[in-house]
């Protein structure tokens, strides 16, 4: 990826940064036009996740969890870039890590879907996604959106991202560990056919987005608000 003082694609301590005005004009394939895919995270990356955290905060507030909630985030931040290998192994030890029974009764029947229900009533792509997805489909290259969270087909859907723009929808945890886990990357590569040095990753955050990306081999793009 190469970036110029005429191109919106600046580059700090190795990362390239964009934002959603540099995404919507046409200098961005000169960022893009050396890879065969585009790998997009979910939240923050394709809409504006302001005030998110409190909105299901209150939901599960609502719902007696706050919790469950609390111990969500704990474990989160502490399998974050772990690899287990497959699906089933990280979901035994990330619910195994909440020590509550009520733990994936809660994450899958609750939470998730009224982080969804959450999504379709406040939340809507950014401008920038619809025409940057088609312009890349017709130029051939791949498209993919990679979430640390599931149910990644209906959070598109909730906020205005028809699923089958996309190549390849996928989540972290069913490719065997959260980001920046290389290892899970490497597998969204291999489910795209593409090698990692032919994807370029667009995310809102280095410390996840990023880290995977580059330990994988992988181009990155920051998205600045």
């Amino acid at each position: 990826m190469r970036s110029s003082a005429n191109s919106p694609c600046r580059r700090e301590s190795g990362v390239t940064y964009s934002t959603g005005h540099d995404l919507m004009c046409g200098e961005w394939n000169m960022c893009a036009m050396t890879v065969r895919a585009v790998i997009f995270d979910l939240d923050g990356t394709l809409y504006n996740k302001s005030g998110l955290a409190w909105r299901l905060a209150l939901s599960q507030g609502l719902r007696g969890n706050l919790r469950l909630l609390k111990r969500e985030r704990e474990v989160r931040k502490r399998l974050k870039g772990v690899d287990f290998g497959d699906e089933a192994r990280f979901r035994e030890a990330f619910f195994g890590a909440f020590g509550n029974p009520r733990a994936q009764e809660w994450y899958d029947g609750q939470y998730m879907p009224d982080m969804v229900r959450i999504l379709r009533g406040h939340y809507r792509i950014a401008p920038w996604v619809e025409p940057r997805v088609r312009q890349l489909r017709a130029a051939g290259v791949k498209v993919a959106v990679f979430s640390d969270y599931g149910c990644v087909a209906g959070k598109l859907e909730a906020i205005g991202f028809d699923p089958a723009w996309a190549d390849l929808i996928a989540d972290a945890p069913s490719l065997g560990g959260l980001k920046p886990s290389k290892a899970s990357f490497e597998r969204l590569c291999g489910r795209l056919q593409v090698s990692p040095g032919e994807c370029l990753m667009v995310g809102d955050r280095d410390d996840t987005d990023g880290e995977g990306a580059r330990a994988a081999g992988m181009l990155f793009e920051l998205l600045k608000s």
